[in-house]
């Protein structure tokens, strides 16, 4: 007797728990807190806009643009950030905010972790390059951790998609992001030139492309970092 009384108890709990549950959820998805990212539900797709229900009385609008290119499709969620709930054509919202505040995160966790991001090479400043790194994000590239040699011509490597490691990160008045790519580089390289050494010894036959010639020898590609074939030694 005591036993069904109990399970009745913690079947009565676990029912109240879960209404609570569903009622928070509700609250929260009817009550969205302007400055927030929310999930938003395709509701239809124009040759202009997205039109989404975001949870507030009327629906939301995105330029398509924001999209960049993958359009969506009726009924699919979508991150977005809500700046206003009661804006001049509705609810205001924006996915390229949203995509931002994301990136920012995993900017940051990369940064703390030292792992590599993608961005692309969009164009040159002074003492470098700008880097979009996405989501309107950018961050700035010495031209002295560019590349692995000295950099002779600036322009040559506009529209270079790579990774880069982040060097500085600054979130005070202002955020900025300093990236590196050499460093990256030369970690790779040295990897490279490890494994090749695992498996090769001082005395063995190697095969290589020559990379270039110098007054001194030829620098060859051992597969991923050069070697230098002095003058002295070539037939």
């Amino acid at each position: 007797m005591e036993e069904m009384e109990v399970e009745k108890e913690e079947a009565q709990n676990s029912k109240g728990n879960f209404q609570t549950q569903l009622e928070e959820s509700l609250n929260n998805f009817n009550n969205p807190e302007e400055g927030q990212t929310v999930e938003g539900i395709v509701v239809q797709v124009t040759d202009e806009y997205v039109f989404l229900d975001v949870g507030c009385k009327s629906e939301g609008r995105i330029p398509l643009a924001e999209f960049n290119g993958n359009e969506p499709e009726a009924g699919e969620k979508v991150q977005v950030f809500l700046v206003k709930k009661f804006g001049r054509n509705g609810p205001e919202i924006s996915k390229t905010k949203a995509d931002a505040k994301r990136l920012w995160k995993d900017i940051s966790a990369a940064f703390k972790a030292k792992t590599p991001v993608s961005g692309v090479i969009r164009s040159c400043t002074k003492g470098g390059f700008d880097v979009d790194l996405g989501g309107n994000i950018h961050a700035f590239l010495p031209i002295s951790q560019t590349d692995t040699q000295k950099v002779e011509n600036q322009e040559s490597f506009v529209g270079l998609k790579s990774e880069f490691l982040i060097d500085r990160l600054y979130l005070d008045s202002k955020a900025n992001v300093v990236v590196n790519r050499r460093r990256l580089l030369e970690d790779q390289i040295n990897e490279k030139r490890d494994a090749f050494f695992k498996n090769t010894q001082i005395g063995d036959t190697v095969k290589g492309v020559v990379k270039s010639f110098t007054s001194f020898g030829a620098f060859i590609d051992l597969g991923g970092f050069d070697g230098l074939l002095h003058i002295n030694d070539m037939s």
